[in-house]
């Protein structure tokens, strides 16, 4: 129903821009895409969450006050160790998808479903350290909100750049959304601005970079003008609270731009201002 409305909105807005600037073709499609790639974007973000929360304490799972993740969620580790030469290796598995809610409800208010192979080439604090994230095609990663459930397939990469940054990168990553399949690319800089303890939890990072979404006809590229941020409190986690978005659709030739905090109160409400050729509307994505 939501998606309804926002749709709706966004039809209406796009006929009121239409009457004033005669020399802009507005494309009713074009807003759509870009709420679909914030979409795509915050799912990303979100899967990177666990990850990284994993990956900073390996033995996060035994402190039930200190991880996103909950007890029914199970690390399988095929190599426990570095001293080899050949890395870590290791399964995040969520589960099957089920009935609704979909998945397993994990203390970030996400659900998820499925399984992550990770393999970690040395300990993640290290510099030059890379940690390869694939997908299992057998057991298909899901993420969403239990009834609306998101999947990946293929993988994506995290190096270890400096002891406050990671940089993420993916090009062979694909997202389907309502039966919508996108390939996913993207090169971004993680950075930890305010670290307090184990894992991620109270944690402040900061993401720096560029996404481009492309359903193999049309792509939007999504570059950060100011870089966003989130704030890892049990509450705030799945939110991101502030930052600018350059929006560029191969579909349009409107100037698009996205504000996640418009009220500059940095609250954790998923609002965000959308703006299109200087005229705004606002969002829940």
């Amino acid at each position: 129903m939501k998606r309804l409305i926002f749709k709706g909105l966004l039809l209406f807005i796009v006929g009121l821009f239409g009457c004033g600037e005669a020399l802009i073709v507005e494309v009713p499609e074009t807003n759509e895409t870009t709420y679909a790639s914030v979409h795509a974007l915050s799912e990303v973000l979100s899967t990177f969450d666990v990850i990284q929360d994993l990956a900073l304490n390996p033995d996060i799972l035994n402190d039930n006050h200190n991880s996103f993740l909950p007890s029914t969620v199970l690390v399988l580790f095929s190599d426990t160790s570095f001293l080899d030469g050949d890395g870590m290796d290791l399964i995040l598995d969520f589960g099957d998808l089920g009935l609704e809610p979909h998945g397993v409800l994990c203390k970030d208010q996400k659900y998820r479903a499925g399984k992550i192979a990770l393999h970690l080439s040395k300990p993640y604090n290290a510099n030059d350290s890379k940690l390869s994230v694939d997908f299992v095609e057998e057991s298909p990663y899901y993420t969403g909100d239990g009834e609306h459930m998101s999947k990946f397939e293929g993988g994506l990469s995290l190096t270890r750049v400096s002891d406050i940054e990671v940089l993420m990168h993916c090009a062979n990553l694909k997202f389907t959304d309502d039966d919508v399949v996108n390939s996913i690319e993207t090169t971004m800089s993680i950075v930890d601005f305010e670290t307090r303890g184990k894992g991620l939890i109270d944690n402040i990072l900061g993401f720096d970079g560029a996404m481009t979404i492309s359903d193999g006809n049309f792509s939007t590229t999504l570059s950060t003008n100011t870089p966003l941020q989130k704030k890892y409190t049990l509450e705030c986690a799945k939110h991101i609270v502030k930052g600018e978005l350059n929006v560029n659709s191969s579909r349009s030739i409107s100037e698009v731009h996205i504000d996640f905090d418009p009220d500059r109160d940095e609250a954790c409400d998923n609002r965000i201002q959308l703006t299109v050729n200087g005229k705004s509307i606002y969002f829940h994505y």
